[in-house]
């Protein structure tokens, strides 16, 4: 009989009959060896990669230094057409400009793309267009020339340039728009009304002084009303910019005619300048020395003259432009006939009588008989204290 068997070893007993589960780690699937075309495919994508890579840096080290040679360029064109410029070479100068124009049309994509322009193309446009200026203002016609054959040339960039441009900029711009119209006038070429544009202009910026001396020239130029054109110089001259071609302008409108009313302003003009210690240059000294010259001889003339500005400013004026040293000695004596003239209407009687007895102390075989019979007539007024006869024309 057997005997029973403990709790603990029946258990171990009954293990050994139980065969034990054994777990394994997952093998991986199998894979076959690539084949050679694969490790080939390989290789080839590797090397076109870092072929890619090289050559896109190249391109960009390229793309670098282009820009920077043409940035250059542009610099360097846009200096010489500056100096150019300096040196009154206004063709050479827009050549240059337009050499640089181009090559900063080329580095300009990317911003023309997004409808704007670029640093150097801004730099390069705003250097033609004050060029455009320049030479519209000091702008020469040969006889075999027209001022067309220039304006033609200029007026694209100023029109371009207005169009975007504000306040001074785009009235500057437009006034001298309306100064090339009224050259191509000249020729015949254009019937624009300037006025147009100069309102244009002034709309922008009120004080404008181009705008106002080209506006008061085109009033006188087409016989327009004096005040009116006064009105227009005035307010040029207050702006204080450009005032010397301002000036000129002016000067240039009042010599065009010779209606007393319009020699009276120029007179008056030449007093305001000198009072004022502005430049007097000598082609307008000769326009003074031309007007005194025609009227000296009628006391009509020259009393109408008095009657412009006061006798002792104008003796002050004529011995400060018409001074010996710049003179030519043929013109001395009818300026000192005129100072003596001037000092008479001034009530200083005794120095104009020692200026006309000086004056004919110094008469020589050629001098003039107007001259001689003006001097005569004066010193025996003078001495006898009479008043001067009337001598109108």
């Amino acid at each position: 009989m057997d005997s029973p068997l403990l709790p603990g070893f029946a258990a171990a007993r009954a293990g050994r009959r139980t065969p034990m589960k054994k777990t394994h780690d997952a093998k991986p699937p199998h894979r076959p060896p690539a084949s050679t075309f694969q490790r080939v495919l390989k290789w080839v994508g590797s090397i076109t990669a870092i072929l890619s890579l090289f050559f896109g840096v190249y391109q960009l080290a390229t793309m670098v230094s282009d820009a920077r040679a043409r940035a250059r360029h542009i610099d360097e064109v846009y200096v010489i057409g500056k100096a150019q410029q300096s040196a009154g070479d206004f063709p050479a100068a827009w050549d240059s400009f337009g050499e640089a124009g181009k090559s900063a049309e080329v580095g300009g994509m990317i911003a023309k793309m997004a409808g704007k322009l670029d640093a150097a193309q801004a730099k390069v446009r705003h250097a033609q267009e004050d060029l455009a200026i320049a030479w519209l203002q000091d702008i020469h016609a040969g006889s075999d020339e027209k001022f067309s054959d220039t304006v033609d040339k200029l007026l694209p960039s100023l029109v371009r340039g207005a169009a975007t441009a504000t306040a001074q900029r785009r009235a500057d711009l437009l006034a001298h728009v309306g100064w090339a119209y009224f050259l191509k006038s000249r020729d015949g070429m254009s019937e624009a009304d300037p006025a147009r544009s100069y309102a244009q202009a002034i709309a922008s910026d009120a004080a404008n002084p181009y705008a106002h001396a080209y506006w008061g020239h085109w009033i006188l130029w087409t016989h327009g009303n004096l005040g009116e054109a006064m009105q227009h110089f005035r307010a040029a001259v207050a702006s204080r910019r450009a005032l010397a071609f301002v000036r000129s302008i002016e000067l240039s409108a009042l010599t065009n005619s010779h209606d007393d009313a319009v020699q009276s302003e120029f007179l008056r003009t030449l007093n305001e300048m000198h009072k004022a210690h502005e430049p007097i240059d000598a082609g307008t000294a000769s326009r003074l020395y031309d007007l005194y010259y025609s009227s000296y001889p009628y006391d009509k003339d020259f009393n109408k003259l008095v009657n412009a500005v006061p006798a002792q400013e104008q003796i002050d004026l004529v011995r400060a432009v018409l001074n010996d040293a710049t003179l030519d000695a043929s013109k001395v004596p009818v300026c000192n006939a005129v100072i003596a003239m001037l000092q008479e209407a001034a009530g200083d009687r005794a120095a104009a009588l020692a200026a006309w007895e000086a004056l004919r102390a110094a008469f020589s075989a050629d001098t003039g008989f107007t001259l001689k019979s003006r001097a005569t007539a004066a010193i025996k007024r003078l001495s006898n204290g009479s008043q001067p006869a009337s001598n109108g024309r």
